[in-house]
């Protein structure tokens, strides 16, 4: 019933004889950016710049090339024991911090540039919210280790790295210490 009725109206609208009828010509050429009304803010324009940086983010995380370079603070007792995004519980004796981009789990170097200290930390939650400055929150364990616990503040380099890069701690023995003299200096 339905297509009968589509072809009565096509049948309609080619006249009489089969003759198509006048019908208005359709253009499909492109409108003009600067006429539409959604371009001219500047929140418009803010919207954009930040979709603009996400995926250039993305894909520097992507290709595992992560780097940025900003304003870090960190954050403790507040938070102490709150779930964080990946659903832990927040310990602030832990390595971890908090990014508004980085996958959760991603590994990530931060160097203080004030004192040259690293401490790589894993991403557990999202975050800074404290400003737009701020690229990274660490939590007090973190912070501690790279000497900005009483600055509160600190400028940053972020640099995400992969599971085959992550540093090994390695137990060394004093200098003329041989196996056997490790073991029993041990208590075993």
């Amino acid at each position: 019933m339905f297509l009968s009725t589509c072809g009565a109206l096509a049948l309609s609208a080619l006249g009489p004889a089969g003759a198509h009828a006048a019908l208005p010509e359709v253009t499909t050429a492109p409108i003009a950016a600067a006429a539409s009304p959604f371009h001219a803010t500047s929140w418009t324009g803010s919207v954009h710049a930040a979709l603009a940086r996400q995926a250039r983010l993305a894909a520097a995380v992507a290709r595992n090339a992560f780097t940025e370079s900003g304003l870090a603070s960190w954050y403790g007792r507040g938070f102490q024991g709150r779930r964080t995004s990946s659903g832990d519980r927040f310990d602030s004796a832990q390595l971890t911090c908090a990014h508004r981009t980085l996958p959760l789990g991603t590994h990530v170097l931060v160097t203080s540039e004030n004192t040259g200290r690293s401490v790589v930390v894993v991403v557990n939650d999202r975050g800074p919210y404290a400003g737009p400055d701020r690229i990274i929150d660490l939590s007090r364990a973190a912070a501690q280790r790279i000497g900005m616990v009483e600055d509160g503040v600190n400028t940053v380099t972020v640099k995400r790295i992969l599971p085959s890069e992550l540093p090994v701690e390695v137990a060394q023995a004093p200098d003329g210490d041989t196996s056997s003299q490790a073991i029993a200096n041990s208590g075993r």
